[in-house]
């Protein structure tokens, strides 16, 4: 069953439409507060379809374990749900999560399946334990083994219910994901939620004109280390008001500028995404895209639109002499060495490669062939010298590929920077 899920999954994110829709909180919501945003949602104008809402709990405000009113209100304006449970809660907490859950399930049967389109056991839980969630002062986290148990939970939950065939993944940002101890966790769910702030980005380059490279590197390095499943884009977006940080810059004009480059990608490259947020009054930041209905700044997207992700499946070749530059469609390095009969050696630093006017390089693997042995060059290239007798004027043919990075100094000494703001249920 997790395999065919995953067929099917893999092949939503490329051949059909992608699913487009608003996180939604459950403070203070009730069916009205919930039916009237959905509405509000599917009818704004420039963003066409966005008639999915994610959530963040099953179990309505103000009660133990009732089914949260956003399911009746998703019935009744045709909303699908990307449900999810609370999971930086203990056992008997997050039993009334599983109790909610399974009183959905009888409760609005067939009518609220229907609507699913997979359930989330967990919110930012391994970025809030992190080092830079715990500095952040982000709140209560949950470790990787504990979510590894509750999602096994909810498997065992839905089987042989209407919700059986239905994904199950997790929420968190890319910083942990790619940390090898969460190995667990990407193993054990059918999609990866993934959170997103450039804006919040504030050890990197993270003003507006790198908002979607740095958006899109996130992506690249989480699909590096995502076994292959798919990822959906639980949470981004850019403030149209509040204090800067870092080089970014909370406006209007710059929440327009990441939406175009952002939401419109994901649009046109068909995957799944879930925008922070439909309104925002009176937060700061304030991410909201609409105010009672209007919305703030053009949402259109065409065809073309969007920032072109750096993991782009084709790959470029490039030249490298002895002295001499490398460049490739993402970036350009250049390097100089010796060689001796025996070996060779090559290091560079980054040079100012553009895509779409944003500065980067790539990482590279080399190969060439040459009469003297091998040698080892800066971005983890490695090479062998097939030079004259001296060693004179070597060429190497090096293939640029995967993810390009940000030029942040040596090709091989790229640090990964700390983010996000933590958002409550």
């Amino acid at each position: 069953m997790k395999s065919s899920i995953l067929a099917i999954l893999g092949g939503a994110s490329t051949a059909l439409a992608a699913i487009k829709g608003f996180n939604y909180a459950s403070q203070g919501q009730s069916y009205d507060g919930f039916a009237s945003q959905f509405k509000t949602a599917a009818s704004l104008a420039g963003a066409n379809d966005f008639t999915s809402a994610r959530l963040y709990t099953m179990i309505q405000e103000g009660t133990t374990n009732t089914p949260i009113d956003a399911i009746q209100a998703a019935i009744d304006t045709n909303t699908t749900l990307l449900l999810g449970l609370w999971a930086s809660v203990d056992q008997a907490s997050f039993d009334n999560e599983i109790s909610a859950l399974k009183s959905a399930i009888q409760q609005y049967g067939s009518s609220f399946a229907d609507l699913v389109v997979g359930i989330s056991v967990g919110s930012e839980d391994l970025y809030r334990i992190s080092a830079t969630g715990i500095a952040a002062g982000s709140g209560v986290g949950q470790s990787p083994d504990t979510l590894v148990d509750y999602i096994g939970q909810v498997r065992d939950t839905i089987k042989g219910t209407s919700l059986a065939s239905k994904p199950v993944g997790h929420v968190d940002t890319w910083n942990v994901y790619v940390n090898e101890t969460n190995f667990n966790v990407i193993s054990s769910c059918d999609f990866l939620g993934l959170d997103e702030y450039p804006y919040f980005q504030t050890t990197d380059s993270n003003s507006i004109d790198n908002g979607g490279f740095l958006f899109f590197q996130a992506y690249d390095r989480v699909a590096a280390v995502a076994q292959g499943k798919p990822i959906w884009i639980t949470e981004a977006g850019w403030p149209t008001s509040g204090p800067a940080s870092n080089l970014a810059v909370a406006s209007v004009d710059n929440a327009e500028i990441f939406w175009q480059d952002v939401a419109c990608a994901l649009e046109n490259r068909g995957i799944n995404f879930w925008w922070y947020i439909l309104a925002d009054a009176g937060a700061s930041p304030s991410f909201g895209v609409s105010d009672n209905g209007t919305p703030l700044y053009n949402l259109a997207c065409n065809a073309t639109a969007g920032y072109t992700s750096t993991s782009s499946a084709s790959t470029s070749t490039a030249t490298a002499s002895k002295n001499g530059t490398s460049t490739a469609s993402h970036g350009s390095g250049s390097g100089s060495g010796s060689a001796t009969l025996t070996t060779v050696t090559a290091s560079g630093t980054a040079g100012a490669g553009t895509s779409g006017g944003i500065p980067q390089v790539a990482t590279a693997t080399a190969s060439a062939t040459a009469a003297g042995g091998s040698g080892t060059g800066a971005g983890g290239a490695t090479a062998s010298q097939n030079g004259d007798a001296t060693g004179t004027n070597p060429v190497a043919t090096s293939t640029f590929t995967g993810a390009a990075v940000k030029a942040q100094g040596s090709m091989a000494g790229l640090a990964i920077g700390a983010l996000f703001a933590a958002f409550a249920l």
